[in-house]
């Protein structure tokens, strides 16, 4: 798979999660994240990788509403950056503390 067909896949999923957060519960959205986060991780795209924990931790922590659709939102920023290095992954984690956290 190419770098843009990865990219791609992820954008869907995460197109796919952002729908799911109206109406999933918590855990479901959860366990649709570490899938995201296990395709990234496989396929070397370390924003998404970040950004993916980042989603889990505040859903570990009770989070919803505006927070949980922010670091959805930042996950598919990340997806469709195409980047995939530790400072882009330390940019997001940053926006994403100053604005969510």
């Amino acid at each position: 798979m190419g770098v843009s067909a990865r990219n791609d896949d992820l954008a869907v999923r995460v197109a796919r999660l952002d729908i799911m957060a109206a109406h999933v519960r918590p855990r479901d959205l959860a366990t649709e994240v570490d899938a995201i986060r296990a395709v990234a991780e496989a396929a070397g795209v370390l924003p998404v990788v970040a950004v993916a924990r980042a989603l889990e931790s505040a859903l570990a922590r009770g989070e919803r509403g505006v927070i949980v659709s922010g670091w959805i939102s930042m996950l598919g920023e990340a997806a469709g950056c195409g980047r995939s290095d530790a400072a882009a992954s330390n940019a997001f984690l940053a926006a994403g503390a100053l604005r969510y956290n």
